[in-house]
């Protein structure tokens, strides 16, 4: 799949990584209060030019997403937006639902930030979904 599409999975990647950046930028601003609340000795200190960062990580988060649905399209089931929507919903229960259990198992972090990430995590690699799902069919030849 990712031969004759490198311009098509490099173009979504980083729309799939700019995607993400703004999602996490809007959770994080409406859950401000949750980290606040917990204690502080467990971040960072967020200064310089930790946005930048960010949103290079993003971008190669995205790109990685990209690729991998890419190598994997033909064993999802379903097409297009569904397609895309299983894929996110198995990165997301795969990728992120046992580093959250291992969070509330072994930190301090509160119960209900973990649970704000769960939920958080779940709309976001489904959002990823349905993007990379509506716009990613694979050239033939």
């Amino acid at each position: 799949m990712v031969k004759n599409n490198q311009g098509k999975i490099f173009q979504i990647g980083i729309l799939v990584g700019v995607v993400l950046f703004i999602l996490q930028a809007f959770e994080g601003w409406l859950s401000g209060g949750l980290y606040a609340s917990s204690d502080p000795s467990l971040w960072k200190v967020m200064t310089g030019n930790w946005w930048l960062t960010s949103l290079i990580a993003d971008l190669v988060i995205g790109l990685v997403l990209t690729l991998v649905y890419t190598i994997f399209y033909k064993s999802v089931p379903d097409k297009g937006v569904g397609k895309g929507i299983q894929y996110g919903f198995w990165i997301w229960l795969v990728g992120s639902v046992p580093g959250l259990i291992m969070t509330f198992v072994t930190m301090a972090v509160p119960e209900e930030l973990v649970v704000l990430w769960l939920v958080t995590g779940l709309i976001n690699y489904l959002v990823i979904g349905i993007i990379l799902g509506s716009m990613f069919t694979p050239k033939v030849g």
